[in-house]
């Protein structure tokens, strides 16, 4: 009986030793987590902060300006594509644009 009792004492033993060990990986592994959450939360907002200073509308028009040659199209080289027929007023107004005068101007009857 005795012997049964020292048996399951060692055994009980080196299970408390068994499950701190494991504890104490379990938490390292939880404090690790932490950092590397941590870490990648400064990264996130680095990159959000980095994001919203290239697409704003002025850094996006000056990289284009710059790097790619682009720019605004002048009034003339400006095409209008209509989706559904002008009223008088509006083709009126688009004469007007295109020309610099008003329909009927200029011409001799």
């Amino acid at each position: 009986m005795f012997i049964v009792l020292a048996l399951m004492l060692l055994v009980s033993a080196l299970a408390v030793a068994y499950s701190g060990h494991l504890n104490r990986q379990s938490f390292i592994a939880l404090k690790k987590a932490i950092a590397m959450q941590t870490e990648l939360q400064v990264t996130h907002g680095k990159l959000l902060l980095e994001k919203s200073a290239w697409t704003s509308p002025a850094v996006i028009q000056a990289r284009a300006e710059q790097d790619l040659a682009m720019r605004a199209p002048a009034v003339a080289e400006v095409i209008f594509v209509a989706t559904a027929p002008l009223s008088d007023y509006q083709q009126l107004q688009l004469a007007e644009s295109r020309s610099g005068q008003l329909p009927g101007e200029g011409v001799e009857p």
